[in-house]
C-alpha cells in the first residue's frame, strides 16, 4: 500500500512525516479538548488532514497571505502551512484552548508559517488574499469575513493555481447558501468541485471544495 495513500496530492518524504507527527499530536491533544470528533480519531490521516489536502490541488502564489476561519486544531491551516511552505498562513479560532493547541503543533513541528489568532472572525484585522475553511460556517458568513479583510486580487495568476478568494470545504447540498450570498452579494462566481476521487471512503461521496471569487470587470 502506498504509504501516503491518505493524500490526494504528492508528498515530499519530509512532509509526509510532518503531517504524520501532526496526527499524532492531534490524537493526543484531542484526548482533553476535543479539537475533532472522537469518532474519526482513528481516521485523522484520511479523512481530516487528507481530507485538507484536497486545497493544495491547485497551488497559490509564493508569498500569499491566508486565513484560516475557525481553524479548531489547525485544520487546514497546519497541513496546507507544510505543503505551502512559502505562504504566511493564520489560523483564526474564538476558543483559546484550541488557539494554543495550534501555537503547540506548530512550535513543535517547526513550523514557521503559520500563526495562531484567538478572537472572533468579525473582529480579525489583518490583508489576505485567500481564505480557508472547513466546514465551519455558512458561505455567506465566509464570504462576509472574507470581504473585509481582502487585498486587492493577484494579476496574471497561473491557471495551475487558485485565484484570489475563498476555498472551503463543505459538505451537503450548497444551492440554497449559495442563492443566500447572491441575494446579498452581486458579481460573485462560484464553483463547486465534489471531491469524487477518494470514492472508495463514504465519508468523501458528499463532500466538495468550494472556490468563490469576484467576478473579473467586464472592460
Amino acid at each position: 500500500m502506498n504509504p501516503k495513500s491518505y493524500s490526494p496530492i504528492a508528498l515530499t518524504e519530509d512532509q509526509d512525516r510532518l503531517l504524520r507527527e501532526y496526527a499524532a499530536m492531534l490524537f493526543d491533544v484531542n484526548k482533553q479538548f476535543n479539537l475533532i470528533s472522537r469518532e474519526d480519531t482513528d481516521h485523522i490521516l484520511e479523512r481530516h488532514i487528507g481530507h485538507c489536502l484536497f486545497l493544495a490541488e491547485r497551488g497559490v502564489m509564493d508569498g500569499a497571505r491566508i486565513v484560516d476561519w475557525g481553524s479548531g486544531g489547525g485544520l487546514p491551516a497546519i497541513p496546507l502551512a507544510i505543503v505551502w511552505p512559502s505562504t504566511q498562513i493564520v489560523a483564526v479560532d474564538s476558543n483559546g484552548k484550541k488557539t494554543m493547541s495550534i501555537e503547540l503543533f506548530c512550535r513543535r513541528l517547526g513550523i514557521k508559517n503559520c500563526k495562531a489568532h484567538h478572537g472572533r472572525a468579525e473582529e480579525t484585522e489583518g490583508s489576505f488574499q485567500y481564505s480557508v475553511s472547513r466546514a465551519t460556517a455558512s458561505l455567506v458568513n465566509l464570504w462576509d469575513w472574507h470581504h473585509r479583510v481582502a487585498s486587492p486580487a493577484s494579476d496574471e495568476i497561473p491557471s495551475s493555481h487558485w485565484e484570489n478568494g475563498l476555498i472551503c470545504l463543505k459538505g451537503g447540498d450548497l444551492r440554497e447558501e449559495v442563492q443566500t450570498m447572491n441575494k446579498k452579494y452581486e458579481g460573485l462566481e462560484t464553483t463547486i468541485e465534489p471531491l469524487i476521487s477518494l470514492g472508495k471512503d463514504a465519508f468523501f461521496q458528499t463532500k466538495s471544495i468550494v472556490h468563490i471569487k469576484k467576478k473579473a470587470p467586464v472592460t
